[in-house]
């Protein structure tokens, strides 16, 4: 009956109607994504917290409580009393939730400014790569080939250890500047898969320029692809500013991190393992959250990846 009607059957639910728009399309692809959502979450609460740090923090996380330890000098347990120690103490008799909180603020700084440091090399530098081709392409990746052989922690570690007053700022950056290889490879992969298409001969052909090329066509070509390796770097950088802490290299003192936390409940282990329980589980739900979110992120971008 339909057919002779001319009345066009229904869509499966599951199908994306070709009248919404692109970015409707991937919006609705991500939400129909459960861990991607549950990865945003995360990403969404951890940066709130972190921006909030000053207002919800119950305690100040550096200054130490004459009632924070034991009679014997120990850390006291949580106590499950908001504003009171929740989480317990450290050794120096301070607030460990306080510090996690202030810790998520130092974390997330560190992860999105080194991410959007590396990243914004590593697209210009594969972007120009891919387009020009020829000796400009093959002296900068030799560049980016001998960066990426070398060891990325040992060379963070390296420069670190020889600048002297570092602050956070120092951190992020140092990491930021360490780690532009990997997108700038990625980047020069999708230039050249592009850089031949018909849209980007046609604009060669209209006159534009090498600039106009780069910015109007490639560059929103290439950005999802960014984009979804950016994400999933905010993680690994977060965890690379811990393992730093951890070494006693990164962040400097009296700023507190998940790292450091980790790094001074190391002594107390057995008798104090909420010290590194809670800075580890933060941890945990930050790299967890991060990277479901680019997975969700990079299906969104590429419906035909779950065909």
């Amino acid at each position: 009956m339909s057919a002779l009607l001319n009345v066009p059957e229904a869509q499966p639910a599951t199908e994306l109607s070709p009248s919404l728009s692109p970015w409707r399309q991937f919006v609705r692809r991500f939400f129909r994504n459960g861990p991607a959502v549950f990865g945003l979450v995360l990403v969404v609460v951890l940066c709130a917290v972190a921006i909030l740090a000053p207002h919800i923090a119950p305690l100040d996380p550096y200054a130490t409580y004459p009632d924070g330890t034991t009679p014997q000098g120990l850390p006291l347990p949580p106590t499950w009393r908001w504003g009171h120690f929740f989480l317990g103490t450290d050794p120096s008799g301070r607030d460990v939730l306080s510090q996690l909180i202030w810790g998520a603020r130092v974390s997330m700084e560190v992860g999105f400014m080194a991410t959007l440091i590396a990243v914004a090399i590593g697209l210009l530098i594969g972007l120009v790569a891919g387009y020009a081709g020829g000796l400009v392409d093959n002296v900068l990746m030799r560049i980016t080939d001998i960066v990426l052989a070398f060891p990325f922690l040992l060379f963070v570690i390296l420069l670190r250890s020889v600048i002297s007053n570092p602050t956070v700022a120092t951190v992020y950056t140092v990491i930021g500047v360490l780690g532009w290889a990997p997108t700038a490879r990625i980047t020069r992969g999708q230039v050249l898969a592009a850089k031949n298409q018909e849209y980007v001969e046609a604009a060669r052909a209209l006159g534009a320029g090498t600039a106009r090329i780069l910015w109007r066509h490639l560059l929103p070509n290439v950005l999802g692809t960014v984009i979804v390796y950016g994400t999933l770097q905010v993680a690994q950088n977060i965890l690379t500013e811990s393992a730093l802490s951890f070494l006693s290299i990164g962040v400097p003192d009296p700023t507190v991190s998940w790292g450091k936390m980790i790094t001074l409940g190391l002594n107390f282990y057995q008798t104090a393992p909420w010290l590194i329980i809670w800075p580890g589980l933060a941890l945990a739900l930050a790299s967890l959250g991060f990277n479901l979110l680019g997975d969700g992120l990079s299906d969104a971008f590429n419906p035909r990846a779950e065909e």
